[in-house]
């Protein structure tokens, strides 16, 4: 590597390639990416099914985060799905791609975070995107990241949507439209079945310029300072430490869990905790690595009389599957998790919704060691907490870069979650006993007809709950960064990731990271500091 650029951006996922990409349009702009993890050159990234089938818990494209047992569900340890390739886990994720509700971001603006409402950030999500189906007041064309339509919706989603809608819900053309409150199905970041990560929407087109570099197997151990203004990162490759320099500034694109992290090695964190790992203390900041907000969900699986994607078994099943993929972009081997999504509200003076629910018309169960498909045909509704008043914190385990965290998701540290969820099993019952998708079940798998009185839902729920790896906000603007970015007390220094949400949006997170990675970009590229 060469000795310093102009901005160092350290992460490549869904806000990282954006700020790299972004910032290397202007020529005159040097930017060196660094990315901790190897390249996204493969098969398994690009075709939908067979990624997300194999890559979660392989070391090779996942970091394999597991938290600390949680006592608010009897000791629960979560695994945590993080890409460890360019692209993170934009490059390993399910592909829906939600923007979330508009009282989300005019809640984060009543926070005091200026210029974050929904009307302000509006702007950059139409930037960021080309809509297949046009553009509107509320859809772009002719940003680099394609977005569109299932490419082979399986008939149990629209028998779903159907029931949702027979139920009460009102049906939304498009789940991105502004309003988010209803059933709708998924849209994804596809183009013609194939997954474009940010990395591919934003960085592939962008590495051919010589301003840009994007370095792999890099991880970052510490931003370096000249009292307090951030000039350079440290970082690990080919297990020795380097250090390269930044003119301009440093943005930390690290996630949820790498960018407390840099940021406590760096001597910026709660100062007790920092001390006890023998790290000198720069800024005394408590709010990092607080605030760690997910949404916390349950299965309901119900058996039913139609062929679902997880009864595609045997080679010649897969081959024939993945040849429609490879020759037309259709068909199973397209297909993301969720196929339709559900947002509901609970109480009629909230003005939000409390819960929503990610369909998909196969039957699976989720563990470390990646995902194990039901041997019958199955559906999958899973229930989430949309506004959690629960959070959750990490912590430094030792000094070392490649230690992970200490994670305490305390997902449950306010009851008022659970009651959402009990709430929401019992609503999306009533779905599933609403035609036309009542004559398609056979039974109920889980939670189980036996679990019906509260104590039993409540119980259920706190042994089998988990987060839905949405994880946000372990550096909250308003608290660790401001309404620009940019890290308090020091000079030089911004995050652009999920970590600075003040609280967790209503929905998967890729499209709101890209979007607060355009609005950083053009921060930037005006001259901000």
């Amino acid at each position: 590597m060469q000795s310093s650029y102009d901005y160092i951006v350290v992460g490549s996922g869904s806000s990282g390639s954006v700020v790299a990409a972004r910032l290397s349009e202007d020529p005159s702009c040097t930017v060196l990416l660094l990315e901790a993890g190897g390249s996204d050159k493969s098969l398994k990234v690009v075709m939908p099914a067979l990624g997300q089938s194999t890559m979660y818990g392989d070391p090779s494209f996942d970091w394999r985060v597991t938290a600390e047992p949680d006592w608010t569900r009897v000791g629960q340890k979560d695994y945590m799905p993080k890409g460890k390739l360019l692209g993170g886990t934009s490059s390993i994720n399910a592909m829906c791609f939600l923007r979330g509700s508009a009282e989300d971001f005019d809640a984060w603006a009543a926070l005091g975070n200026r210029g974050w409402d929904y009307a302000s950030v509006l702007p950059y999500f139409r930037r960021l995107e080309t809509y297949e189906v046009g553009e509107s007041q509320a859809r772009g064309a002719s940003g680099p990241q394609p977005v569109g339509a299932l490419r082979s919706r399986h008939p149990m989603s629209d028998i779903f949507v159907k029931a949702c809608v027979n139920h009460g819900a009102p049906f939304l053309d498009d789940v991105n439209g502004g309003s988010y409150e209803g059933v709708g199905f998924a849209q994804v970041s596809q183009r013609r079945g194939q997954r474009f990560s940010a990395a591919r929407s934003f960085l592939w087109p962008a590495s051919k310029r010589p301003n840009l570099r994007i370095q792999l197997n890099s991880l970052a151990q510490r931003v370096l300072f000249e009292g307090r203004k951030a000039v350079g990162v440290e970082v690990i490759r080919n297990n020795r430490p380097e250090s390269v320099l930044a003119r301009k500034g440093i943005v930390l694109s690290s996630g949820v869990f790498g960018t407390p992290q840099i940021l406590m090695l760096s001597g910026i964190g709660p100062a007790e905790m920092l001390r006890q790992h023998g790290i000198d203390v720069l800024i005394d900041a408590p709010g990092v690595g607080q605030n760690l907000q997910d949404h916390a969900g349950t299965r309901h699986v119900a058996w039913v009389d139609i062929k679902t994607f997880n009864m595609i078994r045997g080679p010649f099943q897969k081959l024939m599957a993945g040849l429609e993929w490879l020759v037309y972009g259709t068909g199973p081997a397209s297909s993301p998790m969720t196929q339709a999504v559900l947002a509901k509200k609970l109480d009629s003076g909230d003005d939000r919704s409390r819960f929503s629910v990610l369909f998909t018309p196969g039957g699976y169960e989720l563990h470390a060691g990646g995902t194990r498909f039901l041997d019958k045909p199955a559906v999958t509704a899973i229930i989430n907490v949309h506004r959690p008043h629960s959070s959750g914190h990490v912590e430094l385990r030792s000094s070392d870069c490649r230690d992970q965290l200490k994670i305490q998701p305390n997902l449950f540290g306010d009851e008022r979650d659970v009651a959402t969820l009990m709430k929401g099993h019992r609503a999306i019952r009533e779905v599933f006993d609403t035609e036309p998708l009542r004559s398609h079940v056979l039974g109920e798998y889980r939670p189980g007809v036996a679990i019906r009185s509260d104590d039993e839902l409540g119980a259920y729920i706190k042994e089998t709950a988990k987060g839905i790896f949405h994880t946000a906000g372990t550096a909250r603007m308003g608290s660790v960064v401001d309404d620009r970015l940019r890290v308090n007390g020091v000079a030089g220094l911004f995050v652009a990731d999920a970590s600075v949400m003040p609280f967790v949006v209503s929905s998967n997170l890729n499209a709101t990271c890209m979007m607060i990675g355009e609005r950083l970009a053009e921060w930037l590229a005006s001259g901000a500091r």
